[in-house]
């Protein structure tokens, strides 16, 4: 390999922010930061997803390219998107954590039948949660990991991986974000949601959206917690889904839990639709018109011949049944998406390596945390 492509400088560049996560998790499981006292946790999240997940993807990455950091972010499509496309965004943040409780309890559920023995929550048994607690958490379980993890999965890996087109690019930076959480617990919906916002940031051609929605999955849950140890609006949203899975009628639970899915599954599709017309929808509603004024000229232009002239030239157009813009075959330029719709190249063994070395290291402490708890 003569020269480094952009997959083999993602690969090492991800690979070492995995193992530098894998040597903090090590150290914190050993308490060797018990010596931090209660900051720890915060300036070892900070450490995490500041110092690993931002910026060494981006400052590796751009000494391994060679290439100033503005034109990284613009690798990583960091591409404004409108007002309305961050309301649609905020919308289907809501909906992917409704789903992802039912995907989350599915997966749970089979894991408990292979004998898997859940973690207890950390905040199960708090009795206090006051607000200024409440904003701390937020920064660092939604604002921090929907800003800095997006960059590392959503930038780095899909920009990395885009010559093995589009499909495999989500798929395979879907299966990292899944077992970049090093448990069983969040590998299921953490990959499916990662394969959802992959196909987001793609469509759009933006890295926001993913960002966005990232956070409010997260931001919700964050709410839901501090709600019900406060009493608060929507505090025991959770406790009354759970007491109406268990309840006495389990079939009249069990269908409304699916009409609850179908529609929010529906919903979610929709908003999806409704986010590609304000990206990229617009930009190829942009190009068809640009195109359409190259072939017929301005609309109103033509309009002005039709109003001056009853002659020649009306009956010349009503007369012609062709239409050149329909006859056109038009292709969407990469540029729209920011990555190739099928393969370009097949990356050769050595620039494999690093990225077999990450999932060889991530899917074997996944694996452990199955049979030993989590890391």
């Amino acid at each position: 390999m003569k020269q480094k492509t952009d997959f083999f400088n993602t690969s090492i560049t991800y690979f070492t922010l995995i193992v530098l996560f894998v040597l903090v998790r090590i150290s914190t499981s050993l308490k060797l930061f018990d010596f931090l006292g209660s900051v720890g946790n915060y300036l070892l999240n900070a450490l995490i997803q500041i110092g690993f997940m931002f910026l060494l993807s981006t400052l590796m990455f751009s000494g391994l390219k060679k290439q100033k950091l503005k034109q990284t972010f613009k690798d990583f499509r960091f591409n404004k998107i409108n007002f309305k496309s961050v309301l649609i965004c905020i919308g289907i943040g809501i909906i992917v954590f409704i789903l992802n409780i039912a995907v989350s309890s599915f997966f749970s559920f089979i894991l408990q039948l292979l004998g898997y023995g859940y973690s207890t929550g950390v905040s199960s048994g708090t009795v206090s949660y006051p607000f200024w607690l409440f904003i701390v958490s937020l920064i660092t379980t939604a604002v921090l990991p929907g800003f800095c993890e997006e960059v590392a999965h959503r930038g780095l890996l899909l920009n990395g991986f885009r010559d093995l087109g589009m499909k495999k690019a989500i798929l395979l930076s879907a299966l990292l974000f899944g077992l970049m959480h090093l448990n069983i617990e969040q590998f299921f919906y953490a990959t499916l949601i990662g394969a959802l916002l992959g196909f987001l940031t793609i469509s759009t051609n933006s890295i926001f959206p993913a960002m966005i929605v990232h956070f409010m999955n997260n931001a919700i849950s964050v709410y839901l917690e501090f709600a019900s140890v406060n009493k608060l609006f929507l505090g025991d949203f959770l406790s009354k889904i759970g007491e109406l899975v268990s309840g006495s009628n389990m079939i009249v639970a069990m269908l409304i839990i699916l009409l609850v899915l179908m529609c929010a599954i529906f919903l979610l599709c929709w908003l999806v639709y409704l986010l590609f017309k304000q990206t990229t929808g617009r930009k190829l509603g942009n190009l068809v018109n640009d195109l359409k004024s190259s072939i017929w000229g301005s609309p109103a232009q033509d309009i002005n011949k039709i109003q001056h002239s009853k002659g020649q030239e009306e009956v010349v157009m009503e007369e012609s049944s062709y239409n050149p813009v329909k006859e056109l075959s038009i292709k969407i330029p990469t540029e729209y998406l920011g990555i190739n719709i099928t393969q370009t190249r097949r990356p050769a063994f050595v620039e494999k390596i690093f990225l077999y070395s990450t999932l060889i290291l991530s899917i074997s402490i996944t694996i452990s945390t199955f049979i030993w708890g989590v890391l």
